[in-house]
């Protein structure tokens, strides 16, 4: 791997082209080869970057103007925001997973007062872990709503769509959904609902729990493309002021 200390323009230029690189025939999902992928992975990219500026900045000390600033926090606020919308995917898919478990629907022994037995389902932990998919849900909407990438908003557009699709079905076993898109539990409702609906809506292929989940796994990898762009933008603007 080519040491930092013997970076040049030409090492800056090569890796940002075989970013941008749609052609080449080890291409790995949007236009990124293997190369370019692990650099980034291992650290490289950032490290490279870092010495890039370093090295621009050392015969222009001062004279950063207001739009580098504000280019600088915009591109800052972006990498957060893609973060938390990876890990907020990331907790709205366990949380379709743990509610599509066999082990939550499975009917528990009951024994009332008189002694007398019976199989129902565990509500408590159902409630539980139908709160925490709504929970995570719009901390998911919320993040995804404020991000730069087109990708992310368009598929946040789809997924809340579908969600309001189903807002009759939702709303039967008290899951409703608010004017911004926002999911809100009753838990007396729910508990007292009719179990094997609430089953259907996160249960099985098709479900509105697994068409969650299919946007969610979508929205994993599409930040790491965000940040990727934003420090693309980033070196192109600044070489533009010295040529």
């Amino acid at each position: 791997m080519t040491m930092i200390s013997s970076y040049n323009s030409g090492t800056i230029s090569a890796l940002f082209s075989s970013l941008g690189n749609k052609n080449n025939n080890s291409s790995f999902m949007s236009g990124i080869d293997y190369a370019g992928y692990n650099t980034i992975r291992n650290g490289s990219y950032s490290k490279l970057v870092k010495a890039y500026y370093a090295k621009e900045n050392s015969g222009t000390a001062g004279t950063t103007t207001k739009n580098d600033k504000t280019t600088e926090q915009t591109a800052s606020n972006q990498k957060v925001n893609a973060a938390t919308v990876r890990d907020s995917a990331s907790s709205v898919v366990s949380d379709i997973k743990e509610l599509d478990s066999d082990n939550l629907w499975k009917k528990k022994t009951t024994t009332d007062k008189d002694g007398n037995t019976s199989k129902e389902y565990d509500t408590a932990a159902i409630y539980k872990a139908v709160s925490a998919f709504a929970k995570d849900y719009n901390s998911l909407v919320s993040a995804a709503a404020n991000s730069g990438d087109t990708n992310v908003l368009r598929t946040n557009s789809t997924m809340v769509a579908y969600t309001r699709a189903n807002k009759n079905l939702l709303s039967k076993v008290g899951i409703s959904v608010g004017s911004d898109n926002k999911l809100t539990v009753d838990e007396d409702k729910l508990k007292n609902a009719d179990m094997t609906t609430v089953k259907s809506l996160f249960e099985g292929r098709g479900s509105f729990g697994r068409m969650t989940s299919v946007s969610c796994h979508h929205l994993l990898h599409i930040p790491i493309w965000e940040v990727i762009h934003i420090y693309q933008v980033r070196y192109m603007m600044h070489l533009s002021k010295y040529t």
